[in-house]
């Protein structure tokens, strides 16, 4: 490109830059006439203060613009101090995206009452309509509702609770996750308001798993300095990370390497049957052959198999049948009633054979007190 012909191009490059910045300074100009036209009414029926504290940004007064965002309003809230700071936040998160809905902080805070439907926050926001219809809002601004907001609805003392937990063992890690431990301790410290990284950094690694301190304590290179809280806590979600690798490929490496016994499979991973056992090995003696200091040990069964005797009646001592199968004995219940009637008359013949003597008859023979001197 010939040099008259680059130099006109710039100059009409410049123009349109001229154009551009005179548009822009215009636009400016008119935002902000728009900006002191805006009116400005107080909530109270009383004279405002003079401001002496900074209004956040987002709900300073600007041009409303649409939008085609719908964000989603913030949920119910009855009064639980546990959630009293999400509810706060989901409010302002809202506020900040749609602006163009309300016109002025009344509406605001208006609003964000419409949602404590329940419990004390129910009865909060019913004794501040009660206060409005008497003489109006009791808020100046947001900023006065979020102070009121945050005396009833988020836990008192706060932040001595949290240096109390920091100054105890209660938030160690223990059996729990970095990450998890990581986040309640970044609660406990915001709580707290510790601002000094020093004292920050002794206490997260006081409350580190001593596997992964000692880690730490072993590095002699690449340690974090002692101000950079990111560096400390990256360090410890690495070091966890490492370890839990390491525990896993020596756990897969025992598995491959451990030998199975025949006959035993291995459970599958989330079987509700028990692990089958090992087919259990009979016990053998430590010696086999016979020696003056270890003889062999007696087979009791081996024994009772030897001396066994030959099966005979123990009745009649025959062999072929026991004794309850013997045929040599008298029993009425298996003889027929003429058999009975033989034996009860033997038995009567025998006892008529014995003929009983007839007894001698005692005379009782007449004693004396005394014997007499002539016998």
């Amino acid at each position: 490109m010939a040099e008259p012909d680059r130099v006109s191009a710039l100059e009409v490059e410049l123009a349109e830059l001229r154009i551009q910045g005179t548009e822009n300074h215009n636009l400016l100009q008119q935002i902000a006439q728009q900006l002191n036209l805006l009116p400005t009414r107080p909530i109270r029926n009383t004279p405002s203060p003079a401001p002496s504290r900074i209004i956040s940004e987002h709900f300073s007064e600007r041009p409303r613009k649409k939008t085609s965002i719908r964000p989603s309003p913030p949920p119910d809230f009855n009064g639980d101090r546990a959630k009293g700071k999400a509810f706060l936040t989901s409010c302002r998160a809202y506020i900040r995206l749609v602006p163009e809905a309300f016109d002025d902080e009344a509406q605001q805070i208006v609003w964000a009452m419409t949602f404590m439907k329940s419990g004390r926050a129910s009865n909060w926001a019913q004794r501040i309509f009660a206060m409005e219809d008497a003489e109006g809002l009791p808020f100046s601004d947001w900023f006065d509702f979020e102070q009121e907001f945050r005396k009833s609805f988020t836990p008192a003392n706060a932040a001595a609770v949290a240096i109390n937990k920091l100054e105890g063992s209660s938030y160690f890690q223990r059996s729990r996750s970095v990450d998890d431990y990581l986040d309640e301790f970044r609660d406990l410290v915001s709580d707290s308001g510790y601002t000094d990284p020093r004292n920050i950094i002794v206490k997260f690694r006081r409350g580190l798993d001593r596997r992964i301190g000692q880690a730490v304590a072993g590095m002699t290179q690449g340690r974090p300095s002692d101000v950079d809280l990111d560096a400390w806590y990256t360090l410890a979600v690495q070091i966890d990370q490492n370890r839990a690798s390491d525990e896993a490929f020596l756990s897969s490496y025992r598995t491959a390497s451990t030998p199975i016994s025949p006959g035993v499979q291995p459970a599958t991973r989330g079987s509700m049957l028990p692990l089958p056992k090992a087919p259990t090995v009979p016990f053998r003696y430590a010696h086999t052959t016979p020696s003056p200091g270890n003889p062999i040990p007696m087979d009791i069964d081996a024994a009772r198999k030897k001396s066994a005797l030959p099966q005979n009646c123990r009745r009649c001592g025959e062999l072929g049948h026991w004794a309850n199968d013997c045929p040599h004995r008298y029993d009425v219940r298996h003889m027929s009633t003429d058999e009975v009637q033989n034996v009860l008359e033997d038995m009567l013949a025998r006892l008529d054979i014995v003929s009983e003597e007839p007894a001698e008859e005692f005379t009782p023979v007449p004693t004396e007190d005394f014997v007499p001197r002539n016998e």
